[in-house]
């Protein structure tokens, strides 16, 4: 059974699925603002142009995998595919650069018209136009030429070519790879992957996989676990088994084929992208391992941490103590951690607590100090990870951040969001957890909040750490 299945999909406040999926609120803005797009280019460019359009909803969205974007600035990815039909294959007019130019200037047309619609990308990419909206997404739009006849499709690119490429035969082969249960299950999986993907490339975001790359690889990982599919897997231990796969074929092969075009290969990273994926992909899989030999939840879940950063939820504990197993005594005395909250205007020092904010208005200031210094290690590694919770951060899809460095013994943070957060302050030595203190930071929509109450009573849980 797996240590930390219900932090990935189970019944509880927060969960790594949770954190990364778009809310109800947020499917249905995009879901109705890719249906107004879709229609006013279907009338308008079938008016204008005289040819049949119709759209078709590609990408993750369509597949049940779409995620959040997980720092503020990021935006959702809607893929609307629109579709000019006639019945010929051959090269003469419309080109592709004439329904690129078409479609561009559509767009901007709509762009007059639709409050929520921020602005259209100008020029527009090889492959699409994109148009982005104030909620923090934006819709491409791929132009295609459609046979009726034949059913066979080409993209249209901005650089006049045609280039063979059919999103609807990709999307039916995932729709019939599995079913069922089985079926959610993979796009958990594909979604946990691509969270992994958007907080490990940072520094390296050629290397970053695309979201059609992770979605073929690991439902070709996923198909091979039928037997652990027929005796149940937890979402943890799947992704743990689908990681050792992923791991072990792309060490061998770099080729990602479409399963219905074997001529494209869906692996688009060069030498050098290649070459900064992979140690990033041993670096996941040494994480799967060691966390499936935790000894307990607690150990799980702070390992997890190091694939899915501020993403992956933490046990509902106030602190962790990491014990030995063979002597039994605690690794490291817990920090002790002060916060001060400070006024903006004026900038002033209103309040101050120990190891917990209990109350505070937003738009203030916080510094966060480790006041028992001497029990962290010479040559620790401290982290100070934000874990934000509720509506007003979802809206945001600020998820958290997260600080790093040796002996760093501050963080400043701020308020913005309404809800229960988390400061959580993680010391490590040579990679491993040495003590875990979580402090919560309730925000609430205030103007002043109360000065020293009195300490809550804490919750404290022991992690056994296994000697090697």
């Amino acid at each position: 059974m797996g240590k930390v299945s219900k932090l990935f999909n189970g019944a509880v406040d927060q969960t790594l699925i949770g954190r990364v999926t778009p809310t109800v609120e947020q499917r249905a803005f995009l879901q109705e603002q890719w249906n107004l797009l879709a229609d006013h280019l279907k009338s308008a460019l079938g008016q204008r142009y005289g040819y049949p359009i119709s759209t078709w909803l590609q990408g993750s969205y369509k597949y049940g995998t779409l995620i959040k974007p997980v720092r503020v600035g990021e935006a959702y990815d809607v893929d609307v595919g629109v579709y000019f039909e006639w019945y010929s294959d051959v090269d003469a007019e419309p080109t592709p650069k004439q329904l690129r130019d078409w479609v561009q200037t559509e767009l901007l047309n709509y762009e007059s018209q639709c409050a929520e619609l921020k602005k259209v990308e100008i020029p527009p990419k090889e492959r699409c136009s994109r148009a982005t909206y104030i909620k923090q997404f934006h819709i491409d739009t791929p132009v295609y030429h459609l046979n009726p006849d034949t059913e066979k499709r080409r993209l249209a690119c901005l650089s006049d070519k045609w280039e063979s490429s059919d999103p609807k035969v990709i999307y039916k082969w995932f729709k019939d790879a599995v079913d069922g249960s089985d079926r959610e299950q993979l796009r958990r999986l594909v979604r946990y992957l691509k969270a992994w993907a958007a907080v490990s490339f940072d520094d390296a975001p050629a290397s970053r996989p695309t979201s059609i790359f992770l979605t073929v690889a690991v439902t070709e990982a996923y198909q091979t676990l039928w037997l652990d599919r027929v005796l149940g897997m937890d979402d943890d231990d799947a992704l743990v088994a689908i990681v050792k796969k992923l791991h072990d074929r792309f060490f061998q092969d770099r080729e990602v084929l479409n399963p219905r075009d074997s001529s494209e290969d869906l692996n688009r990273m060069d030498k050098d992208a290649w070459h900064g994926f992979l140690p990033r992909l041993s670096g996941l899989l040494d994480v799967t391992e060691r966390a499936a030999d935790a000894a307990d939840e607690a150990s799980a879940a702070l390992i997890w941490s190091e694939a899915f950063s501020f993403l992956m939820p933490l046990p509902e504990t106030d602190q962790v103590e990491i014990v030995d197993e063979g002597s039994g005594g605690a690794v490291m005395q817990l920090p002790e951690i002060d916060i001060q909250v400070h006024s903006k205007n004026p900038k002033s020092l209103i309040a101050k607590y120990r190891n917990e904010v209990p109350g505070v208005a937003k738009d203030c200031d916080l510094v966060f100090t480790i006041v028992n210094a001497h029990v962290v290690p010479e040559f620790a590694t401290v982290e100070w990870t934000v874990r934000n919770e509720g509506t007003d951060a979802d809206l945001r899809s600020d998820m958290g951040h997260r600080q790093i460095g040796m002996r760093l013994l501050s963080a400043d943070e701020h308020t913005a969001y309404v809800g229960r957060h988390f400061m959580d302050c993680i010391v490590r030595v040579n990679g491993q957890v040495y003590a875990v203190r979580r402090v919560p930071v309730t925000v609430r929509d205030v103007q002043h909040v109360a000065r020293n109450p009195p300490r809550p009573q804490y919750t404290k849980l022991r992690s056994f750490r296994r000697r090697r």
